[in-house]
């Protein structure tokens, strides 16, 4: 036993238990996702939905970082009925750190957040995905002929 705990030991109204720094707990981690999904009638007078559609992939030249922890880009979509589509994604990110009894918990909240709808012609799909993601183009639109 320290010097320090021996001395505290006979102190009134000491409990035996010394009270922890917060930084000195242990840190747990939580994540939490949000989609903020949207529909919209579009010139072919068909609805379009971010929620019902498979998100495929994101346009990375399109991306923009608007502030520190959000961010914007253009997503493409494809319909169960396979028409393609477009969204802007907006992603915000805040993190937290809140004591909880006998630990931290750092909660880190990813908002995602769907607008500006549009049709996308599949030529221009296929130009985009051919030239990122060879797999993800076979997948979608079949092999192809080497130059």
């Amino acid at each position: 036993m320290s010097i320090f705990k021996n001395f505290l030991k006979y102190k009134k109204g000491f409990s035996g238990e010394f009270d922890v720094h917060p930084l000195e707990k242990p840190l747990m981690h939580d994540k939490v996702y949000e989609y903020h999904h949207k529909k919209a009638v579009l010139e072919n007078e068909m609805l379009y939905d971010t929620e019902t559609a498979k998100r495929i992939f994101a346009d990375e030249s399109s991306l923009e970082y608007i502030s520190f922890g959000v961010s914007t880009q253009r997503v493409y979509f494809l319909t169960p009925n396979r028409h393609w589509f477009s969204a802007e994604e907006r992603i915000e990110t805040e993190s937290g750190i809140t004591d909880v009894g006998e630990c931290r918990i750092q909660v880190t909240k990813t908002i995602f957040v769907y607008s500006n709808l549009r049709i996308e012609k599949t030529h221009r799909v296929k130009d985009l995905i051919g030239k990122n993601n060879y797999e993800l183009y076979k997948k979608y639109f079949g092999e192809v002929e080497e130059a």
